[in-house]
C-alpha cells in the first residue's frame, strides 16, 4: 500500500477495527472511500450532491473478507466457477490487495484514483493464466470507471468479469429498472431458465437475479419515493445483472441488514456465460463504465 497521504492533504490512510486498509479522499470534487483490497470504492459523495452507493451498515471490514456494497470487482469468473466447486465465489481479485498507482485530488474538477493488479504463484495456483488489471476511477458530478484486461502471458485465455454497484434506493417496491426490453436473460431464482424480458421494465416484488444477455445498452435506475433517476452506460460489456436478494436471502447474509434489502439495488457491468471474453496472449480488453444520478432537491 502507498503512502501517498504524506504527500497530498486530500488523502487519508486509516485501517479499519477489523485491520483492513482503507483510503478516505475529500477535495472539491466531493468525499470517497475506497480500499486496495479489491480495488473497492467503499462510498462515494459528489460535491452538493447525494451518496451514489449503497454499503451494508453490518458488512465486514477484514481483511481477506468481501465487502458488501459500494462496487465489488469480479474477475476472472461470475459466481462460482463451472466444474470448480471448490474455487472462491466470483473469482481471485475482490479480497486481495491491488497496488495503489495513482491519486490525483486536484483544486477543481474530478479526482482520479488508479489500482492494478497482477497475477502472481498465489493466482497461477487458483487459475493458472498470467494477467495484469488496471481499474481507473474519475470522480465527479458522473462516477467513471475504466477497467482494461491484459494477457501478459504466451496463450489464450478465457474470462469473466463484472464491476458490481450496489446503487442506493430509498423503497424498492417502487423502484424500477429499464432498458433490457427484449432482451434473453438466465432467471437464476427458476432453476436457471433462460427467458426474454418482455416486460417494460424490471419492477421488484421478489428475489430477483438475472444474468441479461448479449445486451449493450443504457440501464435506468427509477427511484420515485426519492425522486431519484440513474442512468447506467457501459461500452466493453456484452451482460448486465439486476439483483435484489428480498427478505428470506438478506435474512440469510449474515453481512447484510434483515431490512437493507430495500435499500438497494445491484445493476452490474458484465461479461458472462456465453459473453465472456477470450484474450490472446498479449492482448488486452476494456470495459469501461459511467453512472449518472439526478438528484432531488435538497429541502
Amino acid at each position: 500500500m502507498s503512502h501517498l497521504s504524506n504527500h497530498s492533504p486530500h488523502l487519508q490512510e486509516t485501517i479499519s477495527a477489523e485491520g483492513l486498509p482503507l483510503l478516505a479522499l475529500s477535495g472539491a470534487f466531493g468525499s470517497a472511500r475506497f480500499s486496495p483490497q479489491g480495488a473497492h470504492l467503499l462510498e462515494y459523495t459528489p460535491k452538493d450532491g447525494l451518496p451514489l452507493l449503497f454499503l451494508s451498515a453490518r458488512t465486514h471490514l477484514i481483511p481477506g473478507k468481501a465487502i458488501r456494497g459500494g462496487i465489488p470487482v469480479i474477475f476472472p469468473w461470475f459466481g462460482p466457477r463451472t466444474g470448480h466447486p471448490e474455487s472462491p465465489m466470483h473469482g481471485i481479485v475482490r479480497t486481495r490487495l491491488w497496488s495503489l498507482e495513482e491519486i490525483r485530488v486536484p483544486e477543481q474538477g474530478p479526482a482520479t484514483v488508479r489500482f492494478s493488479f497482477e497475477s502472481s504463484a498465489e493466482t497461477r495456483a487458483l487459475w493458472p493464466h498470467d494477467f495484469r488489471l488496471s481499474l481507473e476511477f474519475v470522480l465527479g458530478p458522473t462516477l467513471d470507471i475504466r477497467w482494461e484486461v491484459e494477457n501478459t502471458g504466451g496463450t489464450p485465455f478465457t474470462f469473466e468479469q463484472a464491476l458490481h454497484p450496489y446503487f442506493p434506493i430509498k423503497n424498492i417496491h417502487l423502484a424500477s429498472v429499464t432498458g433490457l426490453q427484449e432482451a434473453l436473460f438466465i432467471d437464476k431464482t427458476d432453476a436457471f431458465q433462460r427467458k426474454t424480458d418482455a416486460a417494460g421494465a424490471v419492477v421488484f416484488s421478489q428475489e430477483t437475479d438475472r444474468l441479461y444477455l448479449h445486451t449493450t445498452s443504457d440501464c435506468i435506475v427509477s427511484d420515485p419515493a426519492s425522486g431519484r433517476e440513474l442512468v447506467v452506460s457501459k461500452t466493453g460489456s456484452s451482460s448486465s445483472v439486476v439483483w435484489n436478494p428480498w427478505i428470506a436471502k438478506a435474512a440469510a447474509l449474515e453481512d447484510l441488514g434483515d431490512d437493507e434489502w430495500q435499500n438497494f439495488v445491484c445493476v452490474e457491468q458484465v461479461n458472462a456465460a456465453e459473453d465472456a471474453i477470450t484474450l490472446p496472449a498479449g492482448g488486452s480488453h476494456v470495459l469501461t463504465t459511467r453512472y449518472i444520478f439526478s438528484n432531488p432537491a435538497h429541502p
